[in-house]
């Protein structure tokens, strides 16, 4: 079903004077029809730009040049798109994918461009929507989604299209646990009945699922080899930076005295209700005191990224009050409030910016007037591994890249408050090793840290982990008492 036989792929030059950029190198691989593959590799080694090339979207679509055979479900797609119906694709950042204006109408539309007959187009749609729980959200907009509905939604709509090829570019990010047991059951599904699977991932558990795995290392692909033997290949894929275990994480345990501390950020019967009417908050109350690290967690579209994007500014409370260090944020413009709350989005690409890594990370010191910003842009670019990269525009970086980026220019400002909604999506074992170093040295700078996960380990190393459900706090409390608990309850976190 699926054959590449010395597939090198080339991008452009990324700048005028730089040379080619060759993401594949003499790949090669066999995928019979019905089979299952993962690949595994760090940022950078060449997955995404894979999924391309055999969706038939690279180099038709992204420039550059391409040599070898792909075949793909019988047709060369280096000179002819796949057949209809042949591959359906998921891109890494599935809200990319996106585009129509209701969440039925996004899974309809490929069916309708399948021509399948109307009468079982509706059946598909609702069945895809319930197996990806998004039912009761058929008609609002897709961009009006959290990222992980985002995420489900992209999902159902190539679900529902039944190719015979599925190529996935890291199908769990961002997704809660239940969404995640949901995807892997649908995918799972779709193989046992013939579909071929090409999973590309970072995810141990992901690449569990299929029957085989291979490795690319820096554009170069490895010669499968059994899941069975997945255990062995462990310290190898630490060692290449696909993967960073919990037990190589440094100790992110609070620093303080134990004393009473004043309180960095308070919600205080905070409501909210987006413009179309669409009711996500019901009277939260918060206190967080400064220098505490409190992990949010709750099902995709609980209300987590609605309620942190009030701590700087960006969202404003319906009913209720938002204070930061004291001062309520209703009059504070989003400006004064960056002084003091360093805010990471949800998917990079919103925050990124600049020419170059080099101006992104020098923008927000020098709008805010910060000291030392030669030191400070040479030490952040040390820290987060960025200096060969730091003349490139971060347009042109992969995902986990622009993810690194994104959090690099967060540290550079130094702020007395962060907030961080899923940093760890998109990260390699290298990436996460940085974040977890960086989340050290804020935890000994005393700095109030808010972070937004479905990552049970990261949620553990917080103080304390706020549940949200529905728009409503369900739980507040000790870590290791109350995830011990909700990991009872499958799909709570």
């Amino acid at each position: 079903m699926l054959t590449i036989r010395d597939v090198t792929f080339t991008y452009a030059p990324r700048l005028p004077g730089e040379e080619p950029f060759q993401a594949l190198k003499a790949c090669s691989f066999n995928l019979l029809e019905g089979g299952s593959l993962a690949i595994m590799g760090a940022s950078g080694a060449g997955k995404s730009t894979l999924a391309y090339v055999l969706a038939g979207l690279a180099p038709r679509y992204t420039g550059g040049s391409v040599t070898g055979m792909v075949d793909v479900a019988g047709v060369d797609v280096t000179s002819h798109p796949p057949a209809p119906g042949a591959v359906g694709l998921l891109f890494q950042d599935a809200a990319t994918q996106l585009f129509t204006t209701s969440v039925e109408d996004e899974v309809a539309w490929g069916l309708e461009a399948l021509s399948v007959p109307p009468r079982e187009i509706g059946p598909r749609v609702t069945e895809a929507l319930a197996r990806f729980d998004l039912a009761g959200a058929a008609g609002r907009a897709p961009w009006a989604l959290s990222g992980g509905q985002q995420k489900r939604l992209a999902l159902a709509a190539v679900w529902a299209m039944q190719p015979r090829v599925l190529l996935l570019d890291e199908p769990l990010g961002g997704l809660d646990p239940e969404g995640r047991v949901e995807v892997m059951e649908a995918v799972g599904a779709l193989n046992r009945t013939g579909t071929t699977l090409l999973l590309l991932t970072l995810r141990p558990e992901v690449a569990r699922e299929a029957s085989d795995i291979a490795l690319l290392v820096d554009g170069r692909m490895e010669a499968p080899t059994s899941t069975a033997k997945f255990d062995a290949m462990a310290p190898r894929l630490v060692q290449l930076g696909v993967t960073c275990p919990r037990e190589m994480w440094p100790d992110l345990s609070s620093r303080g005295s134990g004393e009473e501390r004043a309180p960095a950020l308070e919600v205080e019967n905070l409501h909210f209700d987006y413009p179309d009417g669409t009711q996500v908050l019901h009277g939260i109350d918060l206190s967080i005191p400064t220098g505490q690290f409190v992990a949010v967690i709750g099902r995709n579209g609980a209300g987590k990224s609605t309620l942190v994007r009030h701590f700087n500014g960006l969202l404003r409370p319906t009913v209720g009050t938002v204070r930061v260090r004291g001062q309520a944020t209703l009059q504070r413009p989003t400006g004064v409030l960056a002084r003091e709350v360093g805010y990471l989005f949800q998917r990079p690409e919103q925050q990124l910016f600049s020419a170059t890594v080099r101006e992104e990370l020098a923008y927000g010191p020098v709008r805010l007037g910060l000291s030392d910003i030669p030191a400070r842009l040479e030490r952040t670019l040390s820290d987060f591994g960025l200096h060969d990269i730091a003349h490139l525009p971060p347009a042109l970086l992969g995902y986990g890249l622009q993810r690194t980026v994104s959090l690099a220019a967060l540290a550079i400002l130094e702020t007395p408050v962060v907030i961080l909604d899923e940093p760890t999506v998109g990260l390699d074992g290298w990436g996460i090793a940085r974040l977890m170093q960086w989340l050290a040295a804020l935890r000994r700078k005393d700095v109030t840290i808010v972070l937004v996960t479905h990552e049970i380990d990261v949620a553990r190393c917080a103080d304390r982990v706020v549940v949200l459900d529905q728009g409503s706090v369900q739980a507040d409390g000790d870590p290791e008492a109350l995830l011990t608990s909700l990991e009872a309850r499958a799909g709570v976190v």
